[in-house]
């Protein structure tokens, strides 16, 4: 009796154990199959012109930023002109990162970057570096330095 009850008990024990072993196969290709459908709407590339395309038009919107500030002579740039900045530097960044993961990047002269972008245009370069630093300097004020203390006087060895 004994051995007939041990026997439906590992009966029992084994189809829990395959139960459990389906039921797990099943939740993990439903996992991957919704990965499969993640991957695949990320996997959509741009063509490497098309992404030329869109840093250049994001530099022309700089260039003739720089035009106009050169005629005006203007001292600083406005919060708008800076997020206009802003905005072309990233978009200009994920271009040429994208470009760089894709292995089309060529390299000066053809592809340049923000920096190379940014260098070749003198009076946007100097007035957004200016705004950038009196932004940094409204974010951490210096302190203000403390008054000098007078020096102690120094001890005197005369005996008394």
């Amino acid at each position: 009796m004994s051995s007939t009850f041990i026997l439906f008990f590992l009966v029992f024990v084994l189809i829990c154990i395959v139960l459990f072993y389906v039921f797990t196969q099943q939740s993990l290709n439903d996992i991957s199959a919704r990965l499969t459908k993640l991957q695949k709407l990320e996997t959509v590339t741009r063509t490497p012109d098309a992404i030329r395309r869109e840093r250049a038009y994001s530099h022309d919107q700089i260039v003739m930023l720089e035009a106009q500030l050169i005629n005006e002579a203007r001292e600083d740039l406005t919060e708008a002109e800076m997020q206009e900045v802003d905005k072309a530097r990233k978009k200009i960044k994920s271009c040429a990162d994208e470009l760089k993961a894709i292995g089309d990047w060529s390299g000066l002269p053809f592809d340049l970057e923000w920096n190379d972008i940014l260098d070749r245009l003198p009076v946007l370069n100097g007035l957004y570096r200016k705004a950038v630093a009196a932004q940094a300097e409204a974010m951490n004020p210096t302190p203000a330095p403390a008054p000098a203390a007078p020096a102690p006087a120094p001890p005197t060895r005369m005996r008394r």
